[in-house]
């Protein structure tokens, strides 16, 4: 998840808080001393509770794939390189799933499953990691809008919304080159960054919207009425 940290003309500077909400993580603003869901970012409690922090999609990339698309692109780099991690016992465990016990859809997925979580308002849609590396490109609702949802070779997924002003496109794989051609017009677009590329629609962008991958459990604890294309 990335979020805008500008809130009420502060920036805020947020660091772990060390508290879960949900089995997920919690941050904490220096500022003002506000909990965040690092979820949702909504203001669970303190004097900021119930503002929102403004979402910028992102996707999770190889290096190759990122830099290719975006060569001037900065880098964050740890001051020490990382070589493994406290959490590889409990990621390889399927049993574990949280640090406390809660209530999730345990008889939808396996809580350790992988999915894509979209949410549109009062509603989500989790999209399994296998229905992807199935079929990457997914036409779809989530609520009143209609979303496309592509898996680029390199296993990033991205969606956005399939409307230009009053025109509904729906989008098909145009070949084996990576590009996507819409039914409506047949101009072909690059999901990779959702621009058309060619064709009546050359230049227009589509809008993004964020995707949060997930275990199962976690997405299902935040969002139980999620519907799920698995």
């Amino acid at each position: 998840m990335v979020y805008v940290r500008e809130m009420s003309d502060t920036n805020l500077t947020l660091i772990v808080s060390g508290k879960l909400w949900r089995n997920s993580l919690v941050m904490q603003d220096e500022e003002t001393g506000t909990l965040w869901s690092h979820i949702t970012g909504e203001a669970l409690d303190g004097p900021m509770r119930g503002q929102f922090l403004e979402t910028i999609p992102s996707v999770q990339a190889t290096w190759r794939q990122w830099v290719g698309e975006h060569p001037d692109t900065k880098v964050l780099k740890k001051e020490e390189e990382v070589t493994g991690s406290r959490y590889e016992t409990y990621f390889r465990d399927p049993e574990r799933a949280g640090m406390f016990r809660v209530e999730w859809l345990r008889a939808r997925l396996p809580g350790k499953s992988m999915v894509y979580g979209i949410s549109r308002g009062p509603f989500a849609l989790a999209v399994t990691e296998e229905r992807l590396a199935s079929a990457p490109l997914l036409n779809t609702r989530v609520g009143k809008d209609s979303l496309v949802v592509y898996r680029s070779d390199d296993g990033g997924v991205r969606a956005f919304v399939s409307r230009i002003d009053s025109l509904q496109l729906a989008f098909s794989l145009a070949g084996e080159s990576g590009q996507v051609r819409d039914t409506e017009t047949g101009s072909l677009w690059n999901l990779e960054e959702g621009t058309s590329t060619a064709g009546r629609l050359e230049g227009t962008r589509l809008v993004e919207i964020k995707v949060l991958p997930a275990f199962w459990f976690a997405w299902s604890n935040f969002y139980p009425r999620t519907e799920v294309l698995d």
